[in-house]
């Protein structure tokens, strides 16, 4: 029996085993039958592919666009192809509470320190109708911005301020929107809760059609300074707030009490400030927390409203010691994140990320009896690390606390799905009569990068020394947010400001579907707007180097820049072919006489 003979429903079996998308659109190319069984309901096919390559990320019901978007991103992380845009106060956003001009009581010298947080969800019948929500503290103000695509298309700013006095002990410190499914939401209104350093922790709810707000509720803090706040997952997530005296204070988000007290309490370290530790949610219902001390430097407990109990503790003393810092081995954790969507349902609350005060970030079991599964560096950059990020389902990004060094870590061990090979752009219509692209094929493996975010400073702009130059920014990375799971977009937050990075290859982004891409992180690439205007500027010209290899300390990192995008030519062509780079990253020069081979 033919192969174009076979029952659909063994060719769809046959078709979950192929490894790429680009195999399933040669499969539909070989006879009309095929076609028409594959293509059928809008390529259902599709979420037998999804599900099983990208079985931890959640998708709306649209699978041949989830899985063009997954593919394409997978493509450009493997290429480094990444956009770079500084996000900056809306020149023109809607006011939201009336204070919008108020009286500062002091003169900052460094840039606010922004919360960010972010979501996307499909509330329509296709793809494209798409609800993205950002939002970002921006010292006092909170900078919200709604958008709509599809066929209710709108793109909104606004700004909201209740304060008529404000200084820097009034900066937002912890930013979080809840998310649709949560219980306590309503559906006309975008709901947040915003934690200010003097100690308001408050959920506000904002009617972007009215450009109304209300207070719903107010979280008790006694007056008590807040460094920052945690909240985790789920339709009844828990909040936690780190105040100044080391105490974290554990609240209900779905209760109907207008004054909401605190049910737990967790009192790490009175004797140290809860700046110089970090804690995480792993899981709806279990926390990870720095202590600060060796014999127990991270805890991980499980929170209800009965009591508290510790899961697991990992000390500092069992840790091989570090090749950056050989004899450190400082008990401080300076971020901590979970490995959700990276890991099997059965592991989601065990498996997480941990950056460590000697340089390193570790990979925890808490199921395990090792003090730790496994390790990253980067041998050429000394900074701690200030934000881990999960990204994608195979990749983590790391905000480091100086020289605004982005690091991006691949999870694979070793790399089992090449996705090089999956062509997106394949699905398109027409496709029988399309010339299959070429894939690429480097003759080297592709090194890790670090990207360094170096533009015009922010905080600069509104200083009252503004300097004649404007200095380039090499602060650290604070935060990072992604709208979802199956978002392509890291926003990122630096002092005084937002960096949006865009993962997106230059080929998808200029090619026949150019829209479909452009569309999906919102770029007009033949528009010039200035850092003034919308909210965003240009896109931005990075740079970076490769890592050299971890225990590597002789290699010199190649340093790698970006060219504008009108500057593309055919050298920068064939260098995407032979190397596998995105064509906006410039060749390398070749060795000379004076010039390190290694």
């Amino acid at each position: 029996m033919l192969l174009s003979e076979l029952p659909a429903e063994i060719i769809y079996l046959i078709a979950t085993h192929l490894p790429t998308v680009s195999g399933l659109a040669y499969l539909a190319r070989t006879c009309r039958r095929l076609h028409r069984v594959i293509t059928s309901e809008d390529w259902r096919i599709l979420r037998a592919f999804v599900e099983t390559r990208f079985n931890s990320i959640p998708t709306p019901g649209f699978w041949k666009d989830a899985a063009q978007a997954l593919t394409s991103r997978s493509r450009a992380l493997d290429r480094h192809a990444v956009i770079g845009r500084v996000m900056v106060r809306p020149a023109q956003p809607v006011p939201v509470g009336g204070s919008i001009q108020a009286t500062r009581g002091d003169n900052p010298t460094h840039g606010y320190r922004p919360a960010i947080d972010s979501y996307e969800v499909w509330n329509g019948s296709s793809w494209h109708d798409r609800h993205e929500v950002l939002a970002w503290g921006a010292a006092h103000e909170l900078i919200l911005q709604v958008r709509r695509t599809g066929s209710r298309q709108t793109h909104r700013s606004f700004v909201f301020n209740d304060l008529e006095h404000i200084s820097s002990h009034d900066d937002i410190r912890g930013l979080h929107l809840l998310r649709p499914e949560h219980r306590a939401k309503k559906s006309d209104q975008e709901h947040l809760i915003i934690g200010r350093m003097r100690g308001g922790l408050l959920h506000l709810g904002i009617n972007p059609e009215t450009q109304s707000y209300e207070y719903t509720q107010k979280f008790q803090t006694f007056g008590r300074p807040i460094e920052r706040t945690e909240m985790g997952d789920g339709p009844e997530p828990i909040l936690a707030a780190h105040l100044n005296n080391g105490t974290i204070a554990f609240y209900s988000t779905t209760t109907d009490e207008t004054e909401v007290e605190a049910f737990a309490q967790l009192q790490l370290d009175t004797g140290s400030s809860a700046r110089n530790s970090s804690s995480s949610f792993i899981s709806p219902n279990r926390f990870a927390a720095g202590t600060g001390r060796s014999e127990d430097a991270i805890t991980i407990f499980t929170i209800s409203r009965e009591r508290i109990s510790v899961d697991r503790s990992i000390g500092s003393d069992l840790f091989v010691p570090s090749p950056l810092n050989g004899h450190n081995k400082r008990p401080i954790v300076t971020a901590i994140a979970p490995l959700d969507c990276q890991t099997t349902r059965a592991s989601v609350g065990s498996v997480f990320l941990a950056a460590w005060g000697d340089g390193i970030v570790r990979l925890h079991d808490i199921r395990s009896d090792k003090p730790c599964e496994q390790r990253y560096m980067d041998m050429a950059d000394l900074n701690p690390v200030y934000c881990i990020h999960p990204f994608s389902h195979d990749r983590f990004v790391l905000g480091a606390g100086g020289d605004a060094v982005v690091k991006i870590f691949d999870l694979r061990r070793p790399l089992t799905y090449d996705y090089l090979n999956a062509r997106p752009r394949l699905l398109s219509k027409g496709m029988s009569t399309e010339k299959p692209a070429e894939t690429v094929q480097p003759t080297h493996p592709s090194k890790e990068l670090s990207l360094f975010l170096s533009f015009n400073d922010i905080s600069s702009r509104n200083s009252r020394n503004r300097s004649r130059f404007p200095r380039r920014y090499r602060g650290p990375i604070y935060t990072m947010s992604s709208p979802s799971l199956l978002s392509p977009t890291v926003y990122t937050g630096v002092a005084g400001g937002i960096v949006r990075l865009d993962f997106a290859s230059t080929d998808d982004l200029t090619g026949s579907e150019q829209s479909w891409y452009r569309d999906r992180i919102d770029l007009q690439m033949n528009q010039k707007t200035k850092v003034e205007g919308s909210g965003t500027s240009s896109v931005l010209d990075l740079s970076g180097y490769e890592r050299p290899s971890v225990g590597n300390t002789t290699t010199c990192s190649k340093l790698r820049n970006q060219q504008p995008l009108e500057a593309i030519d055919n050298a920068s062509l064939f260098n995407e072919r032979e190397t596998g780079w995105d064509r906006r990253w410039r060749p390398l020069d070749e060795p000379g006489a004076w010039r390190r081979r290694d």
